[in-house]
């Protein structure tokens, strides 16, 4: 179903399929990236909910700060897991309210908290779940709900 999507979407120029160093994805293309602002700002606009995600995102920008120097500071190791366990689920315990505002006005961002609690308890025994790329680390899918929150609001990074 989904990869029939995404060959749908791939016919009309929005994505396309890579391959490299033996992992392969589908990628939006820069058509892609056009047609998600567009549909972004669309249900931005449907739901009324630009005050909210502006407000939202306003709180999370402090709350970004904290993680993004914990997530360094485990990767330059310069602090021990369970000090970065206690900041980062700080970090969650302040985000999830947020995350309950916004879901009731956009639902698909239901599930950030889901998944930044089930990567601190996979770190509690195995502390690549902070940071690492290659699942669903803590680190990862802070970084999605940061560039879902800045896509929706159509702003860039920084």
């Amino acid at each position: 179903m989904v990869e029939s999507e995404l060959i749908d979407a791939g016919v009309l120029g929005f994505v396309s399929h890579t391959s490299f160093g033996g992992s392969s994805g589908w990628a939006l293309s820069s058509l892609g990236r056009v047609e998600n602002e567009r549909l972004l700002a669309a249900e931005l606009e449907r739901e009324d909910a630009r005050p909210l995600v502006i407000g939202v995102h306003g709180e999370f920008v402090n709350l970004n700060l904290t993680v993004v120097s914990a997530c360094s500071a485990i990767q330059l190791q310069q602090v021990a897991g369970t000090a970065a366990a206690g900041i980062l689920e700080e970090a969650l315990a302040s985000w999830s309210p947020l995350e309950e505002r916004l879901a009731g006005l956009l639902p698909r961002f239901a599930g950030y908290s889901r998944r930044l609690m089930d990567a601190l308890e996979h770190a509690r025994t195995d502390t690549a779940w902070f940071t690492a790329t290659d699942r669903d680390s803590f680190h990862r899918a802070w970084f999605e709900l940061h560039e879902d929150l800045i896509a929706t609001l159509g702003i860039q990074r920084g």
